[in-house]
């Protein structure tokens, strides 16, 4: 029943109460007519008093929101004008695509708050995306709880869940040649000339290869060979982000060891670009574009598979460089990519790696 019918039995029940005590002439039922009417005062300046008048505020309180965490959410009512009330609440939808849980988070607010109150609430198990909270409704009911009103405020808060970081191990060199770790298989990030231009003393990292026995005997000094042209190659980080119907969790796990992968290079200061094979294959230069690397890792969905090695075959500069290739599963387009690269490749999916 509507409020407004319910105040209108309310009134009619009070003149009937009034015409009681008329007849009746009793103590009791005068006693029972102002009592009454005291009630439906209340109840009718609580139908035309602004009780939903309030100032609402959203703030997320977890500092950096990670896929698969808890994320706290406080809120804040700020009445405008004070009144008589019994239970007031608030709720909140959460986003489409924040969580699992699809009911709405009803939050219980002090009754007997005067001015200011706040409260928190927690969602638990939230997924990775941009997700916007747009409003929120205040419930306000009577001391008696015969009568509640609501108000739908327009509230908007922008919360940004990146995915979370899966462990990554690098690959490992095994001819570490005094240069510490080098992530590769069998090929160097370093592509020499075959012309020497001269020596010079050896420095702490240089390859043993390069070393000059001869002048090194000569000067009684360790000497390192110098060229005409040295071009440095950097690693390309590729990832597919191919995945069917139903295997959404093995794609977002194959973002976390893109996030992984990407941690570990910027680590270990290793110069990368990072391709992503779409139906037009997107390349990143890191660190330049870390803020559209991040924006990616936010939006990115499963892409229908397709002709992958025609894909990099095209955008790849170099198809003999160094490959970390991520994927949710080994495919067959990921096992010919495989096939065609001239150069090492470590293939890492959503369950295992491969080199």
């Amino acid at each position: 029943m509507k409020n407004w019918m319910k105040l209108f039995l309310v009134w009619a029940a009070a003149f009937g109460l009034y015409a009681f005590a008329r007849i009746e002439g009793s103590i009791v039922a005068s006693t029972l007519w102002w009592s009454f009417l005291v009630l439906t005062v209340y109840w009718t300046l609580f139908m035309i008093y602004p009780v939903t008048a309030a100032n609402v505020w959203r703030r997320v309180t977890t500092k950096r929101l990670v896929s698969g965490q808890t994320m706290d959410v406080e809120l804040q009512i700020e009445r405008k004008y004070p009144f008589l009330v019994g239970i007031v609440t608030l709720e909140e939808q959460p986003p489409e695509r924040l969580t699992d849980e699809t009911e709405p988070i009803i939050t219980s607010v002090d009754r007997f708050f005067r001015r200011k109150e706040t409260v928190h609430y927690e969602i638990a198990h939230i997924k990775r995306g941009i997700h916007v909270f747009d409003r929120t409704k205040l419930h306000v009911r009577d001391v008696f709880g015969l009568f509640d009103r609501t108000r739908t405020l327009r509230l908007e808060t922008v919360v940004e869940v990146s995915p979370a970081e899966l462990p990554f191990d690098l690959p490992r060199d095994e001819h570490v040649g005094g240069r510490g770790e080098q992530y590769r298989r069998t090929r160097t990030y370093t592509e020499v000339a075959n012309t020497t231009s001269g020596v010079r003393e050896y420095a702490a990292g240089d390859r043993i290869g390069r070393i000059d026995w001869k002048a090194s005997a000569r000067r009684d000094n360790l000497m390192t060979k110098t060229f005409d042209q040295e071009q440095e190659k950097k690693l390309s980080l590729v990832f597919v982000p191919s995945a069917s119907a139903g295997h959404e969790e093995a794609f977002e796990r194959s973002l976390s060891l893109l996030v992984g992968a990407i941690r570990q290079l910027e680590r270990k200061n290793l110069p990368f670009e990072l391709y992503v094979i779409e139906e037009q294959v997107r390349l990143f230069h890191l660190p330049d574009q870390s803020a559209d690397v991040g924006h990616y890792l936010l939006t990115a969905t499963p892409e229908a598979e397709g002709r992958l090695v025609e894909r990099v075959k095209r955008n790849l500069p170099q198809q003999s460089g160094n490959l970390i290739l991520i994927s949710p599963f080994e495919t067959k387009w990921v096992r010919e990519l495989m096939h065609e690269t001239q150069g090492s490749y470590h293939l890492y999916t959503a369950n295992e790696v491969t080199t």
